[in-house]
């Protein structure tokens, strides 16, 4: 919840007793200024049952640099959602270390040892709290995610915790599935922040996928057994195990990446805090298996899942020998096309921001028309399909229905038949599924594979991509479709400090940004944008083609700004000899351009001489804006009726699937420095989408 009008008051208050008190003494501004009303920690010390929660919080220190307590933390300015566990939680929590055999037996003077005790007081302290300061956001029980989302704020930890809500009572619902709030004393009001009592210690796993999956592999209860031993024999367990980059961690803690002061900011830029590897597996649950192979889970073998793989024709042209670790062999094609090298939590399998007709200002809001994310798996690249909709029932993979896609259109789904419906990721509290601090497991009941009615459909549809969709970094680090208005992320250009391994920045003169339009009212597809600045030149390494054939790619361009600069593009599968494609692009050239050189007219109720319009704008290289998106919240506009918003067609070539295909960037204005590149999104599209004389491209 939004407290920023009653924190000026009380910061003009602090203000004047500066001004008043420096009069006399010496003031330490590192210092944080302590209300007189009542804080978080005012009312934690004021209520016996969380006399233990206090006590603990006063010894523990807000990190390893300072000498802060938690405790004094929480009697500062802030915005902080407090999870507070009772004496009674505590106790709960330490019997269950007691059972598991880390203390021999339920108290604080059984631990072996100060270090050890001092781990768990910070997992009980520091990820009972989320520190909303930065954002302004603390959260009220109304204000909580859904059913197995994520806070869009990390724990004083470093964590992320969800919520769970049980049908048979709406109104009850616990931190990560196993900490109830309490009915009775929740939403309580500090004047920095909330505070909900909970009934057990918010415990997030500190489990990699890779530990994770071993241990699965001899647990019959988990339901993922089968697919774990067959991700173990394809030897994944030690990459599955990466939690983050301990060299970036390093630099960044070093001084290594200063911030960035921008001149159209009046703040400065801050670098990514942290560089995390994520992964997200879909995994058959073991019922599927012993349902499909007629066995027993505990006597399922990889060479059973193999045989089933190859009986349903799925990689004709695998290798089929004992090898399972070479990306050839059809088990490891068959596991990876589950995995994803990137951690997506529930709320972002599907991201809802600016399409058609949906308002993300509206906590409750429904999927309206389609969503789509189009992800390359690990092992050798394909494509994954993640799709919500209205009709779809909640995200499915790989779904592919028929639209209403014409000019008048809703572009609803308009029918899909059985063997394009795709496979539900069931996300309620039934879902089983399992949250770890590198990766997200969601179990399915149906099996995926990339078979040639996958490649088919994916190969006869245009593929839009948010310029972020790319860095599977964005993602793992929370830069994606971030919650934080205005927010601003800036990376280095040194090439021994580069962020993303799916991108390259050539030249040291390169200012490179990832921007969030959250609640700017940009007509940015999903909000985000690639920026750049200065001399720059960047290559991006790009998705596979999901078959062979002719494709355009377009470029999302808005010219808002008239900081827009002008750069060549190039385009290749040799990264240290891409070539030249057309004519450099300006990125000032719009349909609200003088002289309007485009052909961009404003679409009229003769649907005939609107598509002439379009087909002289693709004469000159240009396409309107798609229809799918609007600027605002839940607008009217769309960047199909915004003069603004054009699309660039900058390649048009043959593609293979087999083959990695780069684009490159460049400036060609070396003298204007403060020209900028601009990126929103790419697509790909078919000859036979683009070319069709019978189904012209639709104007979504």
């Amino acid at each position: 919840m939004k407290k920023r009008e009653r924190y000026l008051s009380f910061f003009y208050c602090f203000i004047l007793s500066l001004f008043i008190v420096s009069c006399t003494e010496d003031i330490d501004t590192s210092a944080r200024y302590v209300f007189t009303e009542r804080t978080i920690a005012g009312y934690l010390s004021d209520h016996a049952q969380f006399s233990e929660y206090v006590r603990l919080m006063k010894e523990q220190r807000v990190s390893d640099v300072s000498e802060t307590s938690v405790y004094q933390l929480m009697t500062a300015y802030g915005c902080y959602t407090c999870f507070a566990p009772t004496n009674d939680a505590i106790q709960l929590y330490l019997d269950s270390l007691a059972i598991k055999g880390v203390i021999p037996e339920a108290s604080w003077d059984a631990f072996p040892d100060e270090r050890a005790k001092d781990s768990i007081r910070a997992v009980i302290v520091l990820n009972s709290i989320l520190d909303g300061t930065k954002q302004d956001l603390a959260f009220i029980t109304a204000e909580f995610p859904k059913t197995n989302e994520e806070f869009s704020i990390n724990t004083m930890a470093d964590r992320k915790i969800s919520v769970t809500y049980y049908k048979s009572d709406l109104d009850s619902c616990a931190i990560d599935g196993i900490c109830p709030v309490s009915k009775v004393n929740r939403d309580i009001e500090a004047i920095n922040g909330y505070i909900h009592q909970v009934g057990y210690v918010i415990n997030p796993s500190n489990e990699t996928l890779g530990s994770t999956l071993h241990k699965f592999t001899a647990d019959s209860l988990c339901n993922l057994s089968v697919m774990a031993r067959c991700v173990e024999a394809c030897g994944l367990i030690d990459t599955l195990t990466r939690v983050r980059d301990e060299r970036y961690e390093v630099l960044y803690k070093t001084g290594a990446f200063p911030d960035f002061n921008w001149q159209l900011r009046s703040w400065p830029i801050p670098p990514p805090e942290h560089r995390k590897y994520g992964f997200t597996l879909f995994a058959e649950k073991d019922e599927f298996w012993e349902r499909t192979l007629g066995k027993d889970r505990r006597t399922i073998t990889v060479q059973d899942v193999m045989d089933w793989v190859d009986d349903q024709g799925y990689y004709p042209d695998a290798i089929k020998d004992g090898n399972f670790s070479d990306e050839k062999n059809l088990l490891n094609l068959f596991v990876t096309y589950h995995l994803l090298p990137q951690r997506i939590p529930v709320d972002k399998l599907a991201l809802h921001y600016n399409e058609r007709g949906y308002n993300y200002k509206n906590k409750n809001a429904s999927p309206v028309i389609p969503v789509w994310a189009h992800y390359v798996t690990m092992g050798k690249r394909r494509l994954l399909r993640i799709w919500e909709s209205a009709e779809s029932g909640g995200p499915c993979l790989n779904r592919f229905p028929k639209l209403n896609n014409g000019r008048h259109e809703d572009y609803h789904e308009k029918e899909c038949s059985e063997a394009n419906k795709g496979v539900k990721i069931v996300t309620d509290e039934t879902s089983g599924i399992v949250k770890l601090i590198n990766a997200i497991i969601y179990p399915i009941d149906e099996p995926i594979a990339y078979t040639e009615n996958v490649r088919n459909e994916l190969g006869k549809i245009r593929l839009r991509y948010d310029s972020w969709e790319f860095q599977p970094e964005a993602m793992n680090n929370d830069l994606r479709l971030t919650s934080k208005t205005d927010a601003c992320w800036y990376f280095s250009s040194d090439p021994d400090k580069q962020y993303f391994d799916n991108m390259t920045v050539n030249s040291k003169q390169t200012r490179f940004m990832l921007l969030s339009g959250r609640d700017q009212s940009w007509p940015n597809y999903q909000g985000d944008e690639v920026l750049a600045e200065g001399v720059y030149d960047i290559t991006f390494t790009l998705p596979p083609v999901p078959k062979f054939g002719i494709y355009e790619i377009r470029m999302g361009v808005s010219t808002y700004s008239g900081t827009r600069g002008i750069c060549q593009v190039y385009w290749g599968s040799r990264k240290d000899q891409l070539v030249a494609e057309g004519i450099p692009v300006n990125m000032q050239l719009g349909g609200n351009s003088t002289n309007n050189l485009l052909g961009w007219e404003k679409d009229t109720d003769d649907d005939d001489y609107d598509a002439e319009v379009d087909k002289k704008m693709r004469n000159n290289g240009f396409m309107k804006g798609p229809e799918y998106i609007v600027a605002s919240a839940g607008g009217r506009e769309t960047n199909r009726m915004n003069a603004g918003s054009t699309r660039r067609i900058v390649v048009r070539e043959p593609m293979s699937p087999d083959v990695v295909y780069y684009m490159r960037f460049k400036t060609v204005q070396p003298d204007y420095t403060t020209k900028q590149l601009f990126v929103d999104y790419l697509e790909w599209c078919p000859k036979e989408v683009y070319d069709n004389p019978e189904h012209p491209e639709d104007i979504w």
